[in-house]
């Protein structure tokens, strides 16, 4: 299909649109995971266009919505008139944002009984920014990012834009934590450090973030240079 991509079995990516971020293009992605049950769990919902549309329902039954922070909430209201039956699940502070928006809860600490035999999940505490919430399909021993971790294609970027991606530290294949969402760690590194201390005990081999080429190979190499700047 078209823009869809399985980066493991139950486990896709379906690209969306590039939107524009003070002048940097950032590609959107979605991705989708298939429960035990056929329904499925849609992280960061992009565009739904038609093509979109047929792509996810080729695999399953949309069933929960799911964003990692504040910032992936603009193509929320599509999903929600289409699919009436879906649940969305807020992560903090994105119900507060949107209002307009009907969520059936925020999301914790741990993960929600509907998706708790496969998927596992952490807020990524620290940030004066907003705290991410982190996704682990156990199956697969998927890990699946936000803004937290980006790591863009290179061969995407004009010059200008390749440049400004290395000073953000997030241009691949050596993709970090972008150099301004790290700053608002400033003094509360012990906290971020528990938090990815629970992310390498779930061991995983992929890795997929909204923003950039995803990892399937030497991901705990991947992983500990994204977060040196916690070790430093």
């Amino acid at each position: 299909m078209n823009g869809v991509m399985q980066v493991a079995e139950n486990v896709w990516i379906v690209e969306g649109p590039v939107v524009r971020w003070f002048s940097m293009p950032f590609p959107t992605r979605m991705t989708v995971v298939r429960l035990p049950d056929d329904d499925l769990f849609i992280h960061s919902p992009i565009d739904l266009t038609p093509r979109v549309a047929q792509a996810v329902e080729s695999l399953g039954r949309p069933r929960y919505l799911v964003s990692p922070n504040t910032l992936h909430h603009l193509y929320w209201a599509q999903w929600q008139a289409a699919y009436t039956n879906t649940l969305s699940f807020a992560p903090p502070g994105l119900s507060r944002k949107r209002q307009d928006l009907a969520f059936h809860k925020e999301l914790e600490d741990r993960p929600e009984p509907f998706w708790a035999d496969a998927i596992d999940q952490l807020i990524f505490q620290g940030s004066r920014l907003f705290d991410e919430v982190v996704f682990f399909h156990r199956p697969s021993r998927t890990l699946i990012f936000g803004d937290l971790v980006e790591n863009f294609d290179p061969n995407s970027l004009s010059r200008f834009h390749r440049i400004l991606a290395r000073l953000g530290r997030v241009l691949a294949p050596h993709g970090q934590t972008p150099l301004d969402y790290r700053q608002s760690f400033l003094l509360r590194h012990r906290q971020a450090r528990q938090c990815l201390q629970r992310m390498l005990e779930w061991e995983p081999t992929n890795v997929i973030m909204c923003h950039g080429i995803p990892v399937q190979e030497e991901a705990e190499a991947f992983l500990e240079n994204a977060f040196g700047w916690l070790r430093e």
